[in-house]
């Protein structure tokens, strides 16, 4: 992908200043070169809607504990025959309450595309992962009729290599700001409370006696 795409984010990366830890898990072992460059491609799709990526590689069991508000879970793996046909990955989302911590890219479909659309495969492989953090922030399996969060990428498109195509809308952009600002509020409520409940247990009340 060339630096056109770079440069029509440039200006909003310097204020994407919303963080959301990252936390992947790669079962394949895509090589750092690859990984480096679907880090910098998700990267510039989300920092146009606002937020900022802190990748976190998982240890070779995984990410064993829960994910916090902040925090979603990238599995990167290959697809086996219970995969859906077709797709690039999913993401986990409770639609009723409309939330989400976990999705998986299927990278080896992702490796095909790449090659049928010469397409570099790292770009690629963080379209998708944009992909999918964007279904785990909005909480819906709903897609768009344009942009990345479109259900369908054909091969004209992907050789075109039009930035629209690659970007959230500015509605999904508002939507994810708005969801995952009010996720990073609510876990600073509880560190709050949390460090609160902390010195209350460490020191004494007025007219305690120290023994």
């Amino acid at each position: 992908m060339s630096l056109t795409f770079a440069s029509l984010v440039v200006t909003t990366a310097l204020s994407a200043n919303l963080p959301l830890v990252v936390r992947t898990y790669d079962a394949v072992g895509v090589s750092p070169r690859t990984l480096e460059q679907a880090h910098a491609s998700a990267a510039l799709a989300l920092a146009a809607a606002g937020i900022r990526p802190i990748w976190r590689p998982c240890h070779a069991a995984g990410c064993i504990s829960r994910p916090k508000a902040h925090e979603i879970d990238i599995r990167i793996v290959n697809a086996t025959g219970l995969s859906p046909q077709g797709s690039l990955g999913f993401a986990t989302v409770d639609i009723v309450q409309h939330a989400g911590t976990m999705a998986t890219v299927y990278v080896d479909r992702v490796d095909a595309l790449a090659v049928q659309t010469v397409v570099e495969r790292g770009w690629l492989l963080g379209w998708a992962m944009a992909h999918e953090i964007g279904h785990l922030i909005l909480g819906t399996t709903n897609h768009a009729p344009f942009g990345l969060m479109r259900a369908t990428w054909t091969v004209t498109e992907l050789r075109r290599g039009l930035p629209l195509d690659w970007m959230f809308s500015a509605r999904e952009s508002a939507e994810m700001r708005r969801r995952l600002s009010e996720e990073v509020l609510d876990l600073s409520h509880e560190d709050t409370k949390l460090t609160k409940a902390h010195e209350e247990a460490q020191w004494p009340s007025v007219g305690s006696v120290i023994q």
